[in-house]
């Protein structure tokens, strides 16, 4: 009979497949549609001039809340005894908490109720992903993977465009916008909470707690080789990452003077066309040669080409170029990467917490991103120099991803 912390060998069904998709959609898509519409329309009615340092106030704060609150839920979860699973109870909670507080925020007429609404949303949205990110090494065997995982990419693509597209088209309004994916996030995610079940944890295989045993766990990963440098891979990918898309929209406006709104969408739509084109089939690939770092290699130095586009040319059919290299580079990314991830977590007990620590890795690079790109262009200006070296970075944290990912001798 399986136990909990067993590699899982049946193969996860297709059923399992799509709910666990649809509630990655149910906290990716109303964070980006928040993030990136809603939170900036509220912040210019509550703040007006001071719309941006409220921004980045609120932004601050929300991501000291994901990275704590990763880690404690991932070490809550895989300690957690229930019927159903270590992780479903969790997405119950984080669901429930994210729809509660997403309307509440539509509600918020100061700029203290904006930044105190938002964290506690990024507490459920951080409870969700943290709990179905454990479910994957929980409940899919390592040759399904990076197969299941390309539905991740898929849903960091596609969700935030639907997100963006419904708050930017039909619920135009800040406290409709709120309203609407708050309905949808908990729509998205009750089918895995409710229609899916882990195999549950024994109180014979539960970790021991102590708090000081907690805070050793979350440096004691990081001394396994390969998990280390797992980890500063996904760190400089996403920083390549977000300096390539965080200063998309006013590179369109200073360098290449188009509409940035018009553009920035058609951009993002062609990424996220070829970012799911190329998730799935490279998850296949992966999975059934199980061979992962040569093509993250490829993925990163696709994204690296999208950079490199982007410093050297300023015109649309560039742009267009570097846009099909980014979705191809960061789909099939998301989708290998994740699975070889699930294969350097040091031990199963503590999955969930381990997985919460490669999260940082998701989140500190927006931080860093918005100070570097802001200290390049105050520092070299927005004409001739400033954008170019801020999307040459992008090529050289592309570039240390890839070879961080070499000295990984656990997997192929």
């Amino acid at each position: 009979m399986a136990t909990a912390l067993q590699e899982a060998t049946t193969p996860a069904t297709g059923g399992w497949i799509a709910k666990w998709t649809f509630a990655s959609f149910g906290w990716l898509m109303p964070y980006y549609a928040a993030a990136q519409v809603l939170l900036p329309k509220q912040a210019d009615q509550v703040a007006g001039n001071s719309r941006e340092a409220v921004i980045g106030v609120v932004t601050v704060v929300a991501s000291v809340v994901t990275i704590v609150v990763n880690i404690a839920v991932g070490a809550w979860s895989d300690r957690t005894l229930h019927r159903r699973g270590r992780r479903q109870v969790w997405v119950l909670g984080g669901t429930l908490v994210t729809g509660v507080f997403l309307a509440a925020q539509g509600f918020q007429t100061t700029v203290v109720g904006m930044v105190l609404v938002w964290a506690l949303v990024q507490v459920g949205l951080s409870m969700s992903s943290a709990a179905l990110s454990a479910a994957i090494p929980d409940d899919v065997p390592v040759n399904q993977r990076a197969f299941v995982s390309a539905f991740w990419g898929v849903s960091s693509t596609v969700g935030p465009l639907i997100g963006i597209a419904l708050v930017s088209l039909v619920l135009t309004e800040v406290l409709p916008g709120f309203l609407g994916i708050a309905i949808l996030a908990v729509l998205l995610s009750l089918p895995f909470a409710f229609g899916t079940r882990g195999v549950p944890l024994t109180k014979d295989q539960r970790p021991p707690f102590s708090l000081r045993r907690t805070l050793i766990g979350i440096v004691e990963p990081l001394r396994h080789r390969d998990f280390s440098w797992a980890w500063s891979g996904r760190f400089f990918i996403q920083l390549s990452n977000a300096l390539i898309q965080v200063y998309l929209y006013y590179l369109l406006q200073d360098r290449l003077h188009v509409d940035p709104q018009l553009w920035t969408l058609i951009l993002v739509g062609l990424y996220t066309v070829f970012a799911v084109a190329a998730a799935i089939p490279a998850g296949r690939w992966s999975d059934r040669t199980m061979r992962r770092k040569r093509l993250v290699v490829i993925a990163a130095v696709l994204q690296g080409l999208a950079g490199l586009v982007f410093a050297c040319f300023t015109n649309l059919p560039s742009a267009i170029v570097a846009a099909i290299f980014l979705g191809l580079g960061w789909g099939a990314y998301s989708a290998v990467d994740q699975a070889l991830i699930t294969q350097v977590l040091p031990k199963a007990e503590h999955r969930g917490k381990d997985l919460g620590i490669i999260n940082i890795a998701n989140n500190l690079p927006y931080v860093f991103a918005g100070a570097i790109g802001g200290l390049v262009l105050s520092l070299l200006g927005r004409d001739q120099f400033g954008y170019p070296t801020i999307y040459v970075l992008a090529v050289v944290a592309a570039i240390i991803s890839a070879l961080t990912v070499q000295p990984i001798k656990s997997v192929q």
